[in-house]
C-alpha cells in the first residue's frame, strides 16, 4: 500500500526480459561497441542505419538505400555486422553507380574536374570543400571574394550578429574579446588533443614543399597581397638537430594572422619585433613588408647563411619621399638561454616577439621561455606581446612547453580560423603581473 502511494510502476519479468533481449547477443565475439568504418568512428550499440550516419557524407537516405541495395537487416546494429557485411557496406558506399543507386541521389553532381558523379564520404567532404573555395577565390568570383573577406554568402542580413531568439543567461567566460584564457597546460592539451586525434589529421594543410630550394610563398589577408620568395636548404634540414632550413604550415599561418590583423587594428609602424628561432625567416620577413618599424630575426650560428640570404632577397627598398623613418631588417645569432652576445638585438625597446613552431623536444622548452622572460623583461614601461604559433604534433611536448609558459606568462589561446584550429595553435601572451596591451585587444 506503501508503494502504491508512490506510484511506483512495477515491470513484469517477462517483459522486462524481452527487453533485455534486444540488447544482449547470444554468441560470444558477435558484438563490438566501436567499429571503424572510412576512418569514422561508428557506434556499435546503435541501428546500423542511424550508425551509418556518423560518417561524413552520409545522411539517413544514403544509409538507408545502402543497406538496402547490401541486402542488410535494418533491425541489426552496427556491433552485430559480420567483417563481410562491413566490406559490402563500404564497397557500394564508395561505389554507388556499380550497384545501380541513382546519379541525382549523390552528393558531387558532375565535378567540374572530371564531369563524374560520385559520393563524397569522410575525408573527402572536407578536401572537396576546400578545392573549391580555393578555385573561387583564385579565379576571383563573387563567391569567392565573400568567402575571402569572410562575409555570408547566402544573401544573410550582414548588419546583424546573427543571433535569434530569448537571452536566457550571460555566461561570463575568462576571456579578452575573442581570446580563450589558458589556465592549466592539461586541460589545454586535453582540448586540443581530443579534437586533434579525432580529425585524423584530416584538415592538416599542405602549404609547403621541403624538398624544393625556393619557394614562392603568397599571404592573403591584408589590404594587398604579399609576394616572399623565400630560399630552403633540405640538405641542412636532414641533419640531426635541424629543422629550421626549410620552411613549416605554421610560419605561414602565422605571417597570415599577422597580415589580417594589420587591417584591424595592429599599427605596425610603430612596433619594434624580435623572432626567436625564425628558420627561414618568413614571419620577419612579413612583418617587415607589413610596415614594422624594426624586425630582428634570429636563430643559431648554422642558420645564418641562408636567413641573412633571405632578408636580403626580401628586405623593402625605401626611396623616403614622404620623410618617414626608415624600416629595419636585419639578422643575428642568439642562442636560447644564454645573454645576447650581438647588442643590436636589444637596442631598441622590444614591443613584440614571435615565435612560430620552434618546440621539437620538452627539453627545449625551458631554454627557449627562459629566453622570451630575458626579452620581455628588457622592458618595463609597456608589456611586452608574444606571439607563438605551434603546430599539433606530441601531447607530451606540448604539455611541456605551455607548463613552461604558464609559470611566467599569461597565456591566452587566439582562434584563427576553423580549417585550421584542429591542427594549428596560436597563443598571445605577456608577463604575469604585467596589464594586458592595448593593441591585443
Amino acid at each position: 500500500r506503501r508503494l502504491q502511494s508512490h506510484r511506483i510502476r512495477f515491470i513484469p519479468l517477462q517483459q522486462f526480459q524481452s527487453v533485455v533481449s534486444s540488447l544482449v547477443v547470444t554468441q560470444k565475439g558477435e558484438f563490438e561497441a566501436m567499429r571503424r568504418v572510412l576512418n569514422t568512428n561508428v557506434d556499435g550499440g546503435v541501428k546500423v542505419m542511424y550508425a551509418l550516419t556518423a560518417i561524413k557524407g552520409v545522411g539517413r537516405r544514403y544509409a538507408n538505400i545502402v543497406l538496402k541495395k547490401a541486402d542488410i537487416d535494418f533491425s541489426k546494429r552496427a556491433g552485430e555486422l559480420s567483417h563481410d557485411e562491413l566490406e559490402r557496406i563500404v564497397e557500394i558506399i564508395q561505389n554507388p553507380l556499380q550497384y545501380k543507386i541513382p546519379q541525382w541521389f549523390l552528393n558531387r553532381q558532375k565535378d567540374r574536374t572530371s564531369g563524374k558523379y560520385w559520393q563524397l564520404v569522410s575525408n573527402a567532404v572536407d578536401n572537396s570543400l576546400r578545392e573549391d573555395l580555393d578555385r573561387m577565390k583564385k579565379v576571383r568570383v563573387h563567391r569567392g571574394l565573400r568567402h575571402d573577406w569572410n562575409l555570408r554568402v547566402r544573401g544573410q542580413h550582414t548588419k546583424t550578429t546573427g543571433r535569434g531568439g530569448r537571452t536566457v543567461g550571460v555566461t561570463k567566460k575568462n576571456e579578452i574579446g575573442e581570446y580563450t584564457r589558458v589556465e592549466d597546460a592539461e586541460e589545454e592539451v586535453c582540448e586540443l588533443y581530443s579534437v586533434y586525434y579525432s580529425s585524423n589529421g584530416s584538415s592538416r594543410l599542405d602549404l609547403v614543399d621541403p624538398s624544393k630550394t625556393e619557394l614562392t610563398v603568397e599571404l592573403t589577408g591584408g589590404t594587398k597581397t604579399l609576394t616572399l620568395t623565400i630560399a630552403q636548404n633540405p640538405n641542412i634540414n636532414n641533419e640531426l638537430g635541424q629543422t629550421g632550413a626549410v620552411l613549416w604550415n605554421s610560419s605561414i599561418i602565422t605571417s597570415e594572422y599577422l597580415a589580417r590583423r594589420s587591417t584591424h587594428g595592429w599599427d605596425f609602424s610603430t612596433i619594434n619585433a624580435i623572432e626567436l628561432g625564425s628558420g627561414c625567416g618568413l614571419v620577419s620577413i612579413a612583418m617587415h613588408q607589413l610596415g614594422a618599424r624594426r624586425v630582428v630575426a634570429t636563430d643559431q650560428a648554422r642558420m645564418m647563411k641562408l636567413l641573412t640570404r633571405n632578408t636580403d632577397c626580401n628586405r623593402v627598398v625605401q626611396l623616403n619621399r614622404n620623410r618617414k623613418p626608415p624600416t629595419v631588417l636585419l639578422a643575428t645569432e642568439y642562442v636560447w638561454g644564454r645573454a645576447p652576445e650581438d647588442p643590436r638585438v636589444l637596442a631598441e625597446p622590444v614591443g613584440m616577439v614571435v615565435i612560430s613552431d620552434c618546440v621539437y623536444h620538452e627539453s627545449v622548452a625551458p631554454l627557449l621561455v627562459r629566453s622570451l622572460v630575458d626579452v620581455c623583461k628588457s622592458r618595463s614601461d609597456v608589456p611586452v606581446v608574444v606571439l607563438v604559433g605551434q603546430e599539433l604534433r606530441s601531447d607530451i611536448v606540448h604539455a611541456a612547453f605551455v607548463a613552461e609558459l604558464l609559470e611566467h606568462f599569461d597565456v591566452y589561446r587566439v582562434p584563427v580560423m576553423p580549417s585550421v584550429d584542429t591542427n594549428y595553435v596560436l597563443y598571445a601572451m605577456w608577463l604575469r603581473g604585467s596589464h594586458s596591451p592595448e593593441h591585443t585587444h
